[in-house]
């Protein structure tokens, strides 16, 4: 049976017993601080578990991308070394929320094994938690089981999510491959049983029993007792293929064909077999995480999908490669995954760019990592390298520990994996923080309570910038404050909530009736849940403010309708980048306000002249043509068909709205637009830069916004005209000659300074102390300005035997004085450690600095007293002192 039939299977088995279908959920968590990857199929139902949320649906059924790659659920050091353990994999799920438990979960679990795939009931055994006898009665009695086929386990058998979040006792269910797969000579120690031997018995099947919740104040019982089960689809795959390799299933065989194809290596070779699975599995990983949002970086996720990539790599150095193969793997994966997810198969000319860069990027820090290697073996004591070598190149040359530990073994030198993971520790704490986030605010849980009371706010800002609205609640935010800052909750609202890069709007609230009093000033308009929208207001009249009566929102119309012009002009520059850059384009970030727009999207080198010229001209076409901006509402599926364009990595309802810009473009856009491009005015584009690897950024201007920039440069290039008494078009030519005569000037002047220096160091340079009757020694003060190293170039030519100190102090403010310092030796002097010394002296008149043994620069300060000058003085003589001993 293929893959996409037991996906096909499970979705209609579940279907048919009452359960919604939910679409899976972006890799990227929403709203979850707390994960790092979505790692199991619940997480995107977690609100709906612990009761913070009410679920739309008592019954749910999905199958969710996970990626296990880091935090608590990481299988990356286990890939390709056993038979079933991914980054990436599909997670068959099915849910309760406070509807069923553990009979009918039971019950559902075994049916679609054993009747549905009609899985052999004799190859299955259970487990249940230690302390859950009811568990155990139910497959015993209910299902038939008998008792010598069901385990007690303890740790095994309890779930979590991860540090906080829902959890459970678990029930699982095995498959035994055979006695063919089993550990050679396998007894169950203390404590163990023959599911231990984890060879021959898989589990294929998970039933969690969710009944808590860990939170940072301790462990609690859930609202309502529910069920969150989880199978892997690559594991069931394994089975109904009678494979014991999950990498000889379907979900992987096109990958390995591949491989093999471009490498010239077969799987079926035991040299190359785990360097091949290794591949396979990381190329989806990769793949499905870049095409979901995550962009390579040294950081977080991006860190994580950073050391995928490498990983891969490194595997295909050792299948012999010599060009960069991995980004052509791509399409192949969605050879296997398009189908299933298209919005990540529209993505595929990004996952391929990206991959190509990171590949040819690591390539070369490979050879710069294995020279820095080379050097530290030859530092190396005791035969041991030390673990921070080991994670220096972790951490700057992208080199696992595997791969250090490999090379080391060949030459006879093993790693100190302890000081390794002493270092990991540390880094994955400052990891952590780019993704863990804050904790939830101390109003957190009083909006939970408000959206569970009273539901969703509706928004009428589509139609309206002028409402009315029920108050619902209010909560003081600086109550000690005499500004009065509160939030408040209405039931209807025009006030659009910032999201999807859009500011949030201001506004006013206004007592009810013909002549209304403003009692209080929204300064901002958030969404902290999904569907309630509140208004953070200062100045609030609390004695007229009162929850159940209805007040007049009137958001400012003058800001809403500058925001709207840069937002319609963010979906037309899009469009323009993708058809002058390609269809590699995605957003990865926007800010919308009124005063300009903020544009990041993938792109991997500067944009050129030419290519911003050409981007404006096309988005201030569209403006000019006047396009006709038409919104509507339809199923995603149907939106997505029509060729809409999703935001990048986002996560959407299976409503959606789509603005559609009369041939032009269109996109999935909760944002609020104008009705008609010619409203925009004028585009005017401000900047072009990096923001990371891979990721530029595009700051730009339009409607009154724009004009004032454009009046303002141009009243600017009328000022230069009237200086320099030259036409406008003739100013660049003008700038250019200014730019080449300064160029000369400063030639000359330079040429001129090292005469000077050349006519000043005859005479300093004079009468040496001779040292040993061989070395010449001098100590010289040079003025400030002068250049120490060609200084002291000049004083070695004259004396091949030289020995040098060197210093110049400069005025830093009227307290301190700068101390430049050089000492060097000639080659000839092999007993002298000029780095050794200054680096010992230098912190005399607080100062650091380093080099080499026959040159040392570094630099200090010293107070402009006579404190500071014997500073100096005994520092010079100190290192006269070490010096002369040293020869």
């Amino acid at each position: 049976m293929k893959s996409s039939e037991i996906r096909e299977r499970f979705i209609q088995f579940f279907k048919k017993e009452g359960h919604q279908h939910i679409q899976s959920s972006s890799l990227i968590p929403q709203n979850d601080p707390t994960l790092l990857f979505a790692n199991a199929g619940m997480n995107q139902f977690k609100e709906y578990f612990t009761g913070q949320l009410k679920s739309p649906y008592s019954r749910a059924v999905s199958v969710q991308k996970c990626v296990r790659a880091g935090g608590k659920h990481n299988d990356l050091e286990n890939v390709g070394l056993t038979a079933r353990h991914h980054t990436f994999f599909e997670m068959l799920g099915n849910f309760s929320f406070g509807n069923y438990f553990k009979e009918e979960a039971i019950r559902f679990g075994w049916d679609f094994l054993t009747k549905d795939l009609k899985i052999d009931a004799n190859k299955l055994y259970v487990t249940v938690h230690i302390s859950d006898d009811e568990a155990l009665k139910i497959w015993n009695e209910k299902i038939g089981i008998p008792k010598e086929k069901i385990f007690k386990k303890d740790k095994d058998n309890f779930w979590e999510m991860g540090e906080f979040g829902p959890c459970g006792p678990c029930s699982e269910i095995f498959f035994d491959h055979g006695s063919k797969y089993a550990t050679p000579n396998f007894t169950p120690k203390a404590g163990e049983d023959i599911l231990d031997d984890g060879l021959r018995y898989v589990e294929i099947w998970n039933l969690v029993f969710m009944q808590y919740e860990k939170t940072q104040k301790g462990t609690q019982t859930l609202p309502a007792p529910s069920i969150d089960t989880g199978a892997g689809l690559e594991r069931l795959s394994a089975v109904m293929q009678n494979c014991y390799w999950n990498y000889d299933t379907d979900c992987f065989t096109p990958l390995i064909n591949k491989i093999e194809s471009l490498t010239s290596k077969s799987a079926k070779d035991a040299k190359y077999a785990s360097n091949i699975r290794v591949v396979a599995d990381h190329i989806r990983g990769a793949t499905m995480l870049i095409t979901d949002g995550v962009i390579p970086s040294n950081e977080g996720r991006g860190y994580v999908l950073r050391r995928i990539i490498r990983r891969a790599i490194r595997h295909l150095r050792e299948l012999e490669t010599k060009e960069i193969l991995f980004h052509k793997l791509v399409p192949t994966v969605f050879d296997i995954l398009g189908g299933t997810y298209p919005t990540n198969k529209n993505n595929e000319p990004l996952a391929i760019k990206f991959l190509e860069l990171e590949e040819s990027k690591f390539l070369e820090t490979l050879d710069q990592g294995l020279r820095f290697l080379e050097e530290a073996y030859s530092k190396v004591n005791n035969k041991i390298l030390p673990g921070a070598i080991a994670f220096q190149l972790h951490d700057t040359f992208g080199f696992p520990l595997d791969l250090t530990e490999v090379i080391s073994k060949e030459k006879g030198i093993t790693v100190d994996v302890a000081e390794f993971d002493s270092c990991m520790k540390k880094q994955q704490e400052l990891s952590k923080k780019s993704w863990k986030g804050a904790a939830l605010s101390n109003n957190n849980q009083q909006y939970n309570e408000i959206f569970n009371k009273f539901g969703a706010s509706k928004f009428s800002g589509y139609e309206k910038t002028i409402d009315q609205g029920k108050l619902l609640a209010i909560i003081e935010l600086s109550p000690s404050s005499s500004s009065k800052e509160v939030a408040l909750i209405f039931d209807n609202t025009p006030f659009y909530a910032e999201s999807g890069g859009q500011i949030g709007d201001k506004g006013t609230i206004v007592t009810s009736g013909t002549v209304g009093t403003i009692i209080a000033k929204v300064t901002d308009t958030l969404k902290p849940l999904e569907g309630l929208i509140v208004h953070i207001a200062t100045e609030a009249d609390l004695n007229k403010l009162q929850t159940g009566n209805s007040y007049t929102l009137c958001v400012d119309l003058s800001e809403r309708k500058l925001i709207q012009r840069n937002h319609t002009a963010t979906h037309l520059l899009q469009k323009a980048l993708t058809t002058v850059l390609g269809d590699h384009i995605k957003q990865a970030g926007s800010a919308v306000t009124p005063h300009r727009l903020r544009f990041d999207f993938t792109h991997f080198t500067a944009m050129k002249d030419n290519e911003i010229s050409r981007v404006e001209e096309m988005v201030n076409k569209a403006i000019k043509d006047g396009l006709e901006v038409d919104i509507q509402n339809m199923k995603k599926d149907k939106a997505l068909k029509t060729g809409a364009v999703a935001l990048f990595g986002e996560k959407y309802a299976e409503e959606v709205r789509v603005v559609n810009i009369k041939n032009y473009s269109t996109e999935l856009c909760g944002g609020t637009h104008v009705t008609n491009t010619q409203e925009i005015g004028i585009f005017s584009i401000v900047a072009e830069t990096a923001l990371s690897s891979g990721v530029r950024r595009i700051e730009a201007l339009t409607s009154t916004k724009a004009i004032e920039r454009l009046l303002e440069r141009s009243s600017l290039l009328e000022q230069i005209e009237v200086i320099t008494q030259v036409k406008t078009q003739d100013i660049p030519h003008y700038i250019e000659n200014i730019k080449v005569k300064i160029k000369d000037m400063d030639k000359e002047i330079k040429n001129l300074n090292d005469k000077i220096q050349d006519l000043e160091s005859g005479p300093l340079f004079d009468n040496p102390e001779i040292i040993k009757d061989k070395y010449a020694f001098k100590q010289i003060k040079i003025n400030p300005g002068q250049d120490l190293k060609k200084f002291s170039d000049k004083y070695m030519d004259k004396y091949p035997n030289g020995i040098l100190i060197l210093y110049q102090q400069t005025t830093g403010d009227k307290l301190t004085n700068k101390v430049s310092v050089l000492l060097r030796v000639s080659k000839t002097v092999t007993t002298v450690d000029c780095s050794t010394i200054i680096k010992k002296l230098l912190p005399l008149i607080n100062g650091n600095g380093g080099g080499r043994k026959d040159f040392s620069q570094g630099s200090g300060e010293i107070t402009n007293d006579q404190t500071g000058t014997e500073k100096i003085n005994k520092f010079l003589l100190e290192i006269k002192k070490l010096l002369l001993e040293s020869v």
